[in-house]
């Protein structure tokens, strides 16, 4: 996964297709190439990690409206 924004690093599609019933070790693939991306629990940490590079980079507090949360609650 890029690190701007979360892009498939094989076709740049933006989306994910997530499991219905969730555990940490679900498997997240690209919503339009297939592509694993990982488990649900290192998909979590990536978007965590993006959440806070950007939030960083803008020195703002960023307010996150998103089902998925932050792996560590930092946010």
């Amino acid at each position: 996964m890029r690190q701007d924004w979360f892009h498939c690093e094989a076709c740049g599609s933006p989306g994910v297709s997530i499991p219905t019933t969730l555990t940490d070790a679900s498997v997240v693939s690209c919503a339009s190439c297939g592509l694993k991306l990982g488990s649900w629990a290192e998909y979590r940490r990536q978007v965590d990690q993006a959440l806070m590079a950007e939030q960083t980079r803008t020195a703002h507090r960023l307010i996150v409206a998103d089902p998925i949360g932050t792996a560590s609650g930092r946010l």
